[in-house]
């Protein structure tokens, strides 16, 4: 394996670098509930539309019903919930840029973020 991937050995036309065993195995552990495609395509550095792809195609469905030991885990540095419903009574501001585009921001929060938050949006 390398990079994420394994690479294919084909020589012929249209090269792919992966492997129909790689194709399958990320195409079986899109489909483990919890999973979905941009977190497989982040774990394995393959592009979403790749994976779609492959998902469409029938020679790279996981045989017989087996799918691969996969476990969807999202980290974060979450608040408690009691840390949730103070935030959510501070104050808040709507803002709509002039391309339409909206902003809510609530205090607190650091106005050269929102700054470059709002310039960035309005690109």
């Amino acid at each position: 394996m390398t990079g994420g991937f394994e690479l294919s050995n084909k020589r012929r036309g249209r090269e792919s670098k992966y492997t129909d065993a790689f194709k399958r195995q990320l195409v079986g552990e899109s489909y483990v509930a919890g999973a979905t495609v941009p977190m497989v395509s982040r774990l394995h550095g393959v592009p979403t539309s790749r994976i779609y792809s492959w998902r469409g195609d029938a020679r790279y469905q996981p045989t017989d019903g087996v799918m691969p030991d996969f476990t969807p885990v999202e980290v974060t540095d979450a608040p408690f919930v009691e840390e949730i419903a103070v935030r959510r009574s501070s104050a808040r501001i709507e803002i709509t840029l002039e391309n339409g585009r909206r902003m809510s921001v609530s205090d607190g929060v650091d106005v050269g973020f929102v700054v470059a938050l709002a310039r960035g949006l309005a690109a």
